[in-house]
Formats: structure tokens, C-alpha cells, sequence
């Protein structure tokens, strides 16, 4: 043990007069002064590991209908040295009063802040090593504007409190530990109005009302947790039993706000057989003693977190009346529950260390939940789902402002950046299942288990994961994987085929950084990966497969199981590579002979996400490009069309001369005009959910890029009956029709969906609302929409989120919407969530002319600075900006060759 200690003259001078002889008179001593003030000396970003916490009691009071809220936390700490202060987490926190006790002894301790992360508690007499104690009162804000941290919603006429703590806003609820390293167990109370239910990760193990008529609820002892998966809500909440899920028969209930038990059927249903899934694919039982699902009721900037024991959801993704839900709501809840759940094992069971690996979190729930979905119901075909997930990641990816995956993590805004969706998510999730193919899934699952065996309730990183892969497939995959983890971009692969007599087939192989059009001058491509590329070749029906691992600039492949020179070869078997690919020569038209059907639909799907990232980049014309999706069709597989859809539509208007826009309307017509016009507008009896779920994605193709005019006229006519019938129209088909009769829609269609909107309490059909209301294309009207953005009727967030992908993707109306951000830019902050700023950058991303990315620049430069993660979100914007000018120029010459043979 080390004591600093300090002495005053005078003490000095006693201490000399006591050595003396025994004999010897001294004088009286002077009381001992206090303590000197200790000096603050707080983090700057972590929190250091000389003090910890090993448990959490926390007793809060809470009132939805109030902001302010009290609490009480006592925080079991271990100190490894002496100290006189202690640092932890807090932000708009008030410390009315704090104690620290150890070694039975209890002082006060000041409570000092620093910036708005820190709260710091200052002692007179030093403590430690050893264990301690501090507890502290204090008092907070539940804001109705924000959404993170402790905050209220209200629905209709009753208030709800909830929390959100991912990442790092714990703090604003309970002065903690609230980084991921400090994982341990809370102990949860609640003092709640009578009239309330309280739910929290751990199941109720009293409850007692007392007579003030404010109910104490005292939750069970959690299992070590980090932070910022505590969780707790408080309301006038219904509940909806689940049938008891897994091995240990665990109950489970969706919880919903009042009123609306009706619309949790689906989610009883389809929670349960997914968590047994995933039981098996860990091998592990679930880790919790309860499962509650919980709808949040106003919109949110999350999709879901996965607390444990209490999942939260935004409500449009977890609820919907029955008469009024889609096939696409459903599959789109099942895959986000399936991640969800996947995070009670990987993420709560075995958390990472730090924020730099939260790409493995969500990437390996992403990734699982697209196998246990697809186990549940295999006719949804997940595995084009993977694909498109892929394609979405090198859309990002291929930035030279993009991230690399395993991001090191140093501020605020590298936390928030951290969660990165096409990053983060989609790219991670491409990786696993590229790695996962290599080492073949039963090697990997294996992997997997050994990880969490090992780990369970504690912390792990991406290393100790790779080391778990490596020792269950027999190789080392840490240097493979870390060229993926460790750099941005998306390689390029090049094959070609060399068919010489007397020796087998050879594939030649090189590897560069893609690049679009626009982008070279800026990076480089002089960058190569550990590329597990796999090929599948054959004649006629007849295929074999082939993989090696391209770890230099070039290689080769011999096809030792050819006996002749291939008729076709696929450059990524089953699109699992995360590579885009490049035939040489000719390969690409025999490929594409005969509609490639000699392709799974995966790799007919990555077919044209080869043909679309080529032609973006200018080394596939575009006239080629467009070729590949003629080859393919007529097609009645709803994945490849929906890939062929997309692939035309991303041809923007830009790149058109306006002389031949004609041209290209008829060229969509033509296309996909038979299809959209066979589907209709409204489903038919007996049809599968295939093509009701195509339905509403042809449909919206031919009649906007199309300019089909019996669509337009049909969906004008179709939108009257719904207002007047909710039933007059399937539910699929809602916002698809609603758009279209917007498109040419007069004022009193607008007033009557501004009505629709007002009185709605469904949220889902409000969102449809607010995209229609962004559809309008009459100037005035479109003008009219913008001000809604701070209408009182509704919630900015709402309304910004409903109209922006309607009005920024149309050019007559972008211009409108991105002014009107502009010239209120500061009173639509005051109304959002202060995280919102952040991503306001992302506007300006969608234009395409040099004089509007200055200004969005100069507009957002400062402004973007002041929120965590905008300044990057402003550089990836100017980058799409540029790339989006050079592409105009780069294509613009094939596409006029192409639509002039139309």
C-alpha cells in the first residue's frame, strides 16, 4: 500500500517536539487541519481499471407522465490501489447526496462533473485496495424529444417511460460503469403509480402497493450484464402469452401498449420455434429466465435491441391488425426477432470487450439470423435475402470514405459510427458466410460453440472468436480474415480461362480494389485480400466445383476434375464470395446464353450485381450491362426480378438526355410491362405469397420509370376506395397505390391524406401516409408537405422519416425538401433527438450537379461537426455527390447508344 501524505509546518514542528526526550515540556498541539481539497483528475475517454464495479442496486422512481425521475444506486466496487476519488459514467444527472463505505467506515464524497460523460466523487480520507461501496442519490430527466437513454412517449392519452442504453447512454438513467468491459449483475427496483406495470430484464420478485397508492416493484438479480443492455419500461402495458419456448420450457409474452393485444398475433406465433433454433444451433440453452418482447409506441431511431429478457421493438416491426398486415411485415419481423435473439447468446451471454468489435456482434446476429429463419420457413429462401444484404454492403463499401470493419474506437462518434449498417452489418454479415462456406458449416458451428462455452458471462474479443474458428477448422484463418477486418473496399476479382491441349483447365486469377467511376483519382487500387474464391464450371447441365485461396495480385486455379475446357464458369459459386467479379473474354456471354440457366438463382442474383458494379465503374458498357438483364428474363423467379428491377432503376434520371427519356420508359415497358400488367393491381384468389410479394415492387417500376398510364389511372382510382374502405385495397398494395395516385394528385387528394394522417393512431398506415403526401409532384402542394416537418399535429421525426425517401428521390421535389432543412434547420433540431444532426448530411447525398454539392458542403460543414459521426456522414455524401457527376459523364454515352436502338 502507498500513502500520500501531507504535512502542514506546524505538524512538522509537533511531530519534532513529541521524538523528543521524555523529560522534555511540550507544547500543546494544534488540532489536525482537514484534508487538503483533492485536485479532479478525470478520464478522457475510457474509464480506468482501478476501480470496478462487481454489482448493481438501483431503485428508481419513476413517473411517465412526470420528467423528472429519483434514483438510488449503490454500486459494489473493488479498488486495486488507494484513492481518494472514483470516475464513472453520468450525463444530466443531479447527485443530491453520495456515500462511499469501506472497511465498515462510511464518508461523504463530493460529486464533481466533467464535460457531460463524467461524474467524478471525491473523498477526504483515501480508500482501497479493496472492496467498497458507493451509493448515491441523485435526480434526472426523462425527455419526451429524445429517444435514448430514460425517456417518455406518449400514445393516444396514456404516458409510457422506456430506456434505451445502446451504446452509451446508461449514463443518462444511472451513474455506472457503462462501458461493455464492466459486465456484472443488477438488481432492479421500481417505485411506479399504482396504475402502472413495470417490466425489466429479470422477472418480478415482490410487488407491494403502499398507501400513498404508488407501487413498488422489486425485479430479480440479473446475470452479470453489461450496461447497455439493462432495461426496464414503465406504462399502462397489456400482455400477450407466447407458447413456453426451448429446452427449459421458458415463458415468454409479447408486451404491447394498452389496447393493442390484437395485433401481437404474429409475434406469438413466430417467437417461439425461432428461439428454439437458435437453442440448437449454440448448443447452449437460452441463458435467461424470461423472454418479454416489448412494442415501443412513437417512433424510434432503432429497429429493436435486444435487452435481455426484455427485447424491445419499434411497434410498426413487432405489431399489426390482423386485417391489415403484410407478408413482407411479417418476414421482415422474423428476420429482425431472429437477430435479436441471436444477441441473447452472442452479445449478452459472451459480450465484446470494447466498441471496436460491435461489428462482430451484429454481423454474426445478422448472419444467424438469415440460417434459423430460413430453417423456420424454407420456402422464404433466405439465402436472397444474404445476397441482396452483399450487394447493399459493396454499394458502401466501394467509397473511398467508406470504414474499414474492425474500426478502432476512440470517441463518441467512432461508438456511434461503430453501428454502421452496410459496415457493420451487411459487410460482417458477407464475410461470416463467405469464411463459413470455406471452412464448411459444421467445422464453423463447432467453432462457434467452443467460443461460447468458454466465454459465457463473461467478455470476448474478434481474436478470441478467430482463435475458436481456427482450432475447429485445423488452419489458421486470423491472417484471411483480418485482410477483410482491417481494410475498406471491396476486391475485384478478374478470371480467365485457358484451355491448352494435353492439360487441364486453368482459371487465371487477379485481384485489385474496385473502384466506380469517379473515384480512382481519390483511391488507390493497389490493395489485395486473402480472397477465398470458389468457381463453379461445367458443360451442358453438368457442373463441378473449384476454390483456392487468392492471397497475391494474381494466381491461378486448375480445374483438375475438368476433362474438357469448360462451356460456362461461374466466377462466384452461390455468390457467397465477398468479391465482385470480372469475366475475361467471352466467358460472360457464354455465361449468360440461354438465360444462364445453368445459374442458381443466388448466383444469377450476384450475376447482375457483378454486371451493375461494372457498369458503374465504366468496364462493362452500359449497353452490356442492360444486356445481362435482357438475357435473363422473361423470369417468373421473384428474386431475380426483383434484382432486374433494381439494376434498371439504378440508372438514374440524370444520366438520360431528356430527349431520350421517352426511350427509356418505353425500354422499362417493354421489359418488365407484361409482368406488371399480368400482376394488376390487386392479388387474385389462390396466388402465392411470391407473387404477392413481387406485386407491389413491378408495379411500382413500370408506372414511375415506366410511365405506365393504365397503372397511374388504375392506382388513382383504387387510392379513393381505400379512404372511403380499408378493405377496398389488399394491405401490400397500400403504399404502392398511395404513392401513384400522388404522382399527378390534386389539393383535395392531398387535404384528404393530410386528414388520413391526422386521425390515424397506426402508426404503419401513418408512415404509408406521409410517403403518399411525399409523392405529390405539383409544386405548391409538395411545398405544402415540407411544412409538415413542423406541423404540431406531429412528430418531426415522423414526418421527416415518412417524406424523405419519397421527395429525395424525385427530382422535381428535392430540391423543396432540402431547402426547407435548410432555412429551419435549427427549429427542426430542437424537435428531433439530438443524434438526428448526425445523419441530416445524408440530404444532400442525393444530388447530382457540382453547384449543389458546394452548398451542401458549405451548409453542413459546421453543422455536421457539432454531432457525433456527422462529419463523416458529410463525407460520404460529397462522395456520392461526386460519383454520381462522373458517372453521369461516364455512361451517359452507352446508355444513349443503348436507348437509341430502343
Amino acid at each position: 500500500m502507498h500513502l500520500r501524505l501531507r504535512h502542514t509546518p506546524w505538524a512538522l514542528l509537533a511531530l519534532s517536539l513529541a521524538c523528543a526526550t521524555p523529560q522534555q515540556t511540550t507544547a500543546p498541539t494544534a488540532p489536525a487541519p482537514a484534508p487538503a481539497p483533492e485536485t479532479p483528475r478525470p478520464p478522457t475517454f475510457r474509464l480506468g481499471t482501478q476501480v470496478k464495479p462487481t454489482g448493481y442496486t438501483v431503485a428508481l422512481t419513476v413517473d411517465p407522465e412526470k420528467e423528472a425521475f429519483e434514483g438510488v444506486v449503490e454500486i459494489a466496487l473493488t479498488l486495486s490501489e488507494s484513492t481518494r476519488q472514483v470516475w464513472l459514467h453520468g450525463k444530466g444527472l443531479t447527485v443530491k447526496e453520495a456515500t462511499l463505505t469501506s472497511g465498515g467506515q462510511a464518508q461523504p464524497a463530493r460529486a464533481v462533473t466533467e464535460g457531460d460523460t463524467f461524474i467524478g466523487f471525491l473523498l477526504d480520507r483515501p480508500v482501497g485496495p479493496g472492496p467498497a461501496t458507493l451509493r448515491v442519490a441523485y435526480q434526472g430527466l426523462a425527455p419526451e424529444k429524445e429517444t435514448v437513454g430514460l425517456f417518455r412517449q406518449k400514445d393516444g392519452e396514456n404516458w409510457y417511460a422506456l430506456t434505451q442504453f445502446q451504446p452509451d447512454d446508461a449514463r443518462r438513467a444511472v451513474p455506472c460503469f457503462d462501458e461493455p468491459g464492466f459486465k456484472v449483475p443488477w438488481q432492479l427496483t421500481l417505485r411506479v403509480p399504482g396504475s402502472q406495470r413495470a417490466f425489466a430484464n429479470a422477472p418480478v420478485e415482490s410487488e407491494q402497493t403502499g398507501p400513498d397508492g404508488w407501487k413498488t416493484v422489486r425485479f430479480r438479480t440479473t446475470p452479470p450484464l453489461p450496461s447497455e443492455v439493462v432495461a426496464f419500461a414503465v406504462g399502462p402495458f397489456e400482455t400477450v402469452d407466447a407458447a413456453p419456448a426451448g429446452q427449459k420450457g421458458t415463458p415468454v409474452r409479447i408486451v404491447v401498449p394498452k389496447g393493442r393485444t390484437a395485433e401481437a398475433t404474429y409475434a406469438a406465433q413466430a417467437t417461439p420455434p425461432l428461439l428454439g433454433l437458435l437453442e440448437d444451433y449454440f448448443g447452449i440453452p437460452y441463458p435467461y429466465e424470461k423472454l418479454d418482447v416489448l412494442a415501443i409506441p412513437r417512433p424510434v431511431l432503432f429497429g429493436a435491441m435486444e435487452n435481455p429478457g426484455l427485447v424491445t421493438f419499434q411497434m410498426p416491426l413487432l405489431l399489426a391488425r390482423p386485417e391489415h398486415d403484410t407478408l413482407s411485415r411479417q418476414r421482415s419481423f422474423a428476420l429482425i426477432q431472429a437477430h435479436e435473439l441471436a444477441h441473447q447468446w452472442f452479445g449478452n451471454l459472451v459480450t465484446l470487450a470494447w466498441w471496436d468489435d460491435t461489428w462482430l456482434n451484429e454481423s454474426f446476429a445478422d448472419w444467424l439470423a438469415l440460417k434459423v429463419t430460413g430453417q423456420w420457413q424454407p420456402s422464404w429462401r433466405m439465402d436472397a435475402e444474404r445476397v441482396r444484404d452483399r450487394a447493399h454492403a459493396m454499394t458502401v463499401d466501394r467509397l473511398v470514405t467508406t470504414r474499414r470493419i474492425h474500426q478502432p474506437v476512440e470517441s463518441e462518434g467512432d461508438i456511434l459510427t461503430a453501428f454502421d449498417g452496410a459496415i457493420t452489418y451487411d459487410k460482417g454479415n458477407a464475410v461470416l458466410a463467405m469464411f463459413e462456406s470455406w471452412m464448411g458449416p459444421e467445422r464453423f458451428r463447432d467453432g462457434v460453440r467452443s467460443h461460447m462455452r468458454k466465454h459465457a458471462h463473461g467478455n470476448a474479443t474478434a481474436a478470441d472468436f478467430f482463435q475458436a474458428l481456427s482450432e475447429a477448422s485445423g488452419t489458421d484463418l486470423t491472417a484471411a480474415l483480418s485482410t477483410f477486418l482491417d481494410q475498406p473496399g471491396v476486391p475485384l476479382v478478374t478470371v480467365g480461362l485457358q484451355c491448352a491441349a494435353g492439360a487441364p483447365p486453368k482459371l487465371t486469377l487477379s485481384q485489385r480494389r474496385f473502384l466506380p467511376v469517379g473515384s480512382q483519382g481519390a483511391g488507390t487500387a493497389e490493395q489485395t485480400w486473402q480472397v477465398p474464391v470458389c468457381v463453379r464450371y461445367g458443360t451442358g447441365k453438368q457442373s463441378a466445383r473449384a476454390c483456392t485461396l487468392l492471397t497475391q495480385k494474381t494466381g491461378e486455379l486448375v480445374l483438375t476434375g475438368a476433362t474438357s475446357c469448360p462451356e460456362w464458369l461461374v466466377p462466384n459459386a452461390d455468390a457467397r464470395g465477398y468479391y465482385q467479379a470480372k469475366l475475361e473474354g467471352d466467358l460472360l456471354r457464354k455465361l449468360t446464353r440461354g438465360g444462364a440457366r445453368q445459374l442458381s438463382p443466388t448466383e444469377r442474383m450476384g450475376l447482375l450485381g457483378d454486371a451493375e458494379a461494372l457498369m458503374a465503374s465504366n468496364e462493362l458498357p452500359v449497353d452490356e450491362a442492360l444486356g445481362v438483364v435482357t438475357s435473363l428474363l422473361p423470369t417468373d423467379d421473384r428474386d431475380l426480378l426483383t434484382g432486374a428491377l433494381g439494376m434498371v432503376g439504378s440508372l438514374r434520371h440524370e444520366f438520360i438526355p431528356e430527349a431520350l427519356r421517352p426511350k427509356y420508359a418505353a425500354f422499362v415497358r417493354h421489359t418488365f410491362g407484361d409482368k406488371a400488367r399480368a400482376l394488376g393491381l390487386q392479388p387474385r384468389p389462390g396466388e402465392d405469397e411470391d407473387t404477392r410479394l413481387l406485386r407491389p415492387s413491378v408495379v411500382r417500376v413500370v408506372a414511375l420509370l415506366g410511365e405506365e398510364p393504365s397503372l397511374m389511372a388504375g392506382s388513382r382510382e383504387l387510392a379513393r376506395k381505400w379512404l372511403e374502405n380499408r378493405s377496398a385495397l389488399s394491405p401490400e398494395m397500400v403504399g404502392v397505390v398511395l404513392q401513384l395516385a400522388a404522382v399527378k394528385g390534386d389539393a383535395a387528394l392531398h387535404q384528404r391524406l393530410l386528414a388520413e394522417a391526422r386521425k390515424t393512431q397506426d402508426p404503419a398506415e401513418r408512415g404509408k401516409l406521409f410517403a403518399a403526401l411525399g409523392a405529390f409532384r405539383d409544386p405548391a402542394l409538395a411545398r405544402a408537405t415540407t411544412a409538415l416537418m413542423l406541423s404540431e399535429d406531429f412528430s418531426t421525426l415522423e414526418v421527416i422519416t415518412g417524406l424523405a425517401n419519397s421527395m429525395l428521390l424525385e427530382e422535381s421535389t428535392r430540391e423543396l425538401f432540402y431547402t426547407y432543412v435548410k432555412e429551419h434547420f435549427d427549429a427542426l433540431m430542437a424537435r428531433m433527438p439530438h443524434e438526428v444532426g448526425g445523419h441530416m448530411p445524408a440530404l444532400g447525398g442525393f444530388f447530382c450537379d457540382a453547384t449543389h454539392r458546394q452548398d451542401v458542403e458549405a451548409f453542413f460543414k459546421e453543422r455536421a461537426a457539432r454531432y457525433p459521426g456527422g462529419s463523416t456522414i458529410l463525407e460520404r455524401s460529397l462522395e456520392s455527390v461526386d460519383l454520381c457527376i462522373a458517372q453521369r459523364e461516364s455512361l451517359q454515352p452507352g446508355l444513349v447508344r443503348f436507348l437509341s436502338r430502343q
